[in-house]
């Protein structure tokens, strides 16, 4: 398997500490998601009114068919998926039969959400859906909105199903004058009306809106602004960069430059989590290898792969300055390696497409810097 990951005369010449590098990610897997957190949002809205359609247009129909349910009554559900970082209370029944039963649901989610000491067990934001086609907004909605906002939580009025009423948006504003935000959003296409509508806008407008540390869940569990994503991965990449030449910043002997490798193996996991690239560790130990290995075509790289990777030296020392260019052009060039694919497939790469198609990616790209030949 190494010489299909790591290919040609690299192949060769090294061997993979595998046991080492599974350590390596396992470490990075539970650092990065501890530090991506997660984000609780409550959907709610009367049936019919199109919130499993906004769901999945927003975070993707593969969270829907495999998102586990844990009841709080037969009216509400909480939806997540191990290792992911987005949590969802869906209300299934804002109508007069049920009322009573998902409001006392409702309020007793909210007031637990609120006095559990850990934030990431909070609800961070409300979506209340309406349906604009129906021109109505219920007292059951405005009391939501009332007691979403009493506990400190944004809400955004989602108007569904838009494009036959547009004026409707106007009237909500009005109407729902608590909330944060009316967005007007089409989830599907509808007849006599071109494509979706809104998705962006509602993406926007929850970061916007939500607590600083849960943006991070937030833009990464959303799949319609890849943006957002590459704004916050190179993050990563500066504070991954800088780590490395701290790191190296007494020129590092040989035999002390695998501290970088490390710091390297964190940013491509950050970054993957960051674009929505799902995996367990055994799947992403080969995606590491691939990408770190693709360093050791350098010369600072041999050098920083040296123990690792055990490939021999191409030099004495690595500089702080070195490890922090070859560290920012491996970052760089993997979020370029993912937009570049989303752009030509138009969806992200599984875990397998990225171990088999960024060493090309690398060999091509063209932004590496010329100091780190």
């Amino acid at each position: 398997m190494q010489d299909r990951i790591l290919g040609g005369a690299a192949a060769a010449a090294m061997a993979v500490d595998w046991d080492r590098l599974t350590a390596l990610v396992d470490e990075a897997l539970a650092k990065q998601r501890t530090r991506l957190g997660k984000i609780n949002i409550i959907v709610a809205g009367r049936t019919g009114v199109g919130k499993s359609t906004l769901i999945n247009a927003i975070f993707g129909a593969d969270y829907a068919r495999t998102a586990m349910g844990r009841p709080v009554t037969k009216h509400a559900v909480w939806y997540e998926r191990d290792n992911h970082p987005l949590r969802i209370l869906d209300t299934k029944g804002l109508e007069t039969a049920a009322y009573d039963e998902t409001w006392s649901a409702l309020k007793a989610e909210v007031e637990n959400g609120r006095n559990d000491p850990n934030p990431s067990r909070h609800i961070h934001i409300g979506w209340v859906c309406v349906q604009e086609p129906a021109l109505r907004f219920e007292d059951a909605e405005q009391r939501l909105i009332e007691l979403l906002k009493a506990a400190g939580i944004p809400v955004i009025v989602v108007l569904t199903k838009h494009g036959m009423f547009p004026e409707f948006a106007e009237e909500m504003t009005r109407l729902a004058s608590m909330a944060d935000a009316v967005i007007p959003v089409r989830a599907l296409r509808m007849t006599g009306l071109d494509g979706t509508a809104g998705l962006d806008e509602l993406v926007l407008a929850t970061t916007r809106l939500l607590p600083e540390a849960t943006r991070s869940a937030f833009i990464a569990a959303q799949r319609i602004d890849l943006e957002l994503k590459r704004t916050d991965a190179r993050k990563i990449v500066w504070s991954s960069a800088a780590l490395a030449a701290t790191a190296a910043a007494v020129p590092l002997p040989f035999s002390d430059a695998v501290a970088i490798v490390p710091i390297q193996i964190g940013m491509i996991t950050g970054i993957s989590l960051r674009f929505g690239i799902e995996g367990t560790s055994d799947k992403l130990v080969p995606l590491a290898s691939s990408v770190i290995g693709c360093v050791a075509a350098t010369a600072a790289g041999r050098i920083i792969a040296g123990q690792l990777l055990k490939l021999v030296p191409g030099g004495s020392v690595v500089t702080g300055g070195v490890a922090a260019a070859l560290t920012t052009g491996l970052g760089e060039s993997y979020i370029a390696f993912l937009l570049a694919f989303y752009k030509r497939e138009g969806r992200l790469p599984s875990v397998t497409e990225i171990t088999e198609q960024f060493r090309s990616f690398w060999k091509r790209w063209d932004k590496k810097g010329g100091e780190l030949q």
